[in-house]
């Protein structure tokens, strides 16, 4: 059977469309060179820190409000924080510095969870509302529509609660999430909690083992 001219350019087409796909797919997978990924691990003044300003080591977490992963490393470092804490070192070396990396294909309210961080952060609140947020994760996980729970965090903290309506829809907080989002990608983060300490991604297996890892830098 003869293929007519018109065959033959779509066959052609389809090809170099398949082409085009998996060119992207392998650009996509392969990792950044080490420079470009030193340029995403730079600390901005978008970014949200705290711990040791001018620590003389840097944590970042990518993070997820609704993972309950990250909510156990959360409780881990507010016991880290605490005033009785058995590594006081840790945040008084260590500068920490929280993204957002919503996992939205499996988290349906870590995307609007993320914005409602950064909201309070609008206020100065941003930590304080991250805390809440993981304290009553459980609650607003499922929920259809987790605004006015987040509504409600927003009034325990005393916030202008009109501001905060109005910069949950913002471009402003939206791309600052999407910012972060975008990093992590080209840091080829898949999962949550991601650190990455002093530019190089941690690994670990243990909890302790991710403390005893952060006591060393803090020592260095």
């Amino acid at each position: 059977m003869e293929l007519t001219k018109k065959q033959i350019l779509g066959a052609i087409g389809g090809t170099l469309a398949l082409f085009l796909i998996l060119f992207l797919v392998y650009k996509s997978l392969t990792p950044q060179p080490p420079e470009k990924q030193q340029e995403y691990l730079k600390v901005k003044n978008t970014d949200h820190t705290t711990w040791a300003k001018k620590g003389k080591a840097t944590l970042i977490e990518y993070s997820d409000l609704q993972c309950p992963a990250c909510k156990s490393f959360h409780e881990i470092f507010k016991k880290i924080e605490a005033t009785n804490s058995a590594y006081p070192e840790i945040t008084k070396n260590i500068k920490f510095v929280y993204r957002h990396f919503p996992l939205t294909s499996i988290h349906k309210n870590a995307l609007p969870a993320a914005f409602a961080a950064e909201a309070a952060g609008e206020q100065g609140k941003f930590f304080e509302m991250v805390d809440l947020l993981f304290d009553t994760q459980k609650q607003w996980s499922d929920l259809s529509n987790p605004t006015s729970h987040f509504i409600d965090l927003a009034k325990k903290l005393n916030l202008n609660i009109e501001k905060f309506e109005k910069d949950l829809n913002s471009e402003k907080v939206k791309q600052k999430v999407y910012s972060d989002m975008q990093s992590g990608e080209k840091l080829r983060v898949f999962a949550t909690p991601t650190f990455f300490l002093n530019g190089k991604r941690l690994e670990f297996r243990t909890p302790q083992e991710f403390i005893e890892k952060l006591i060393a830098a803090s020592a260095n």
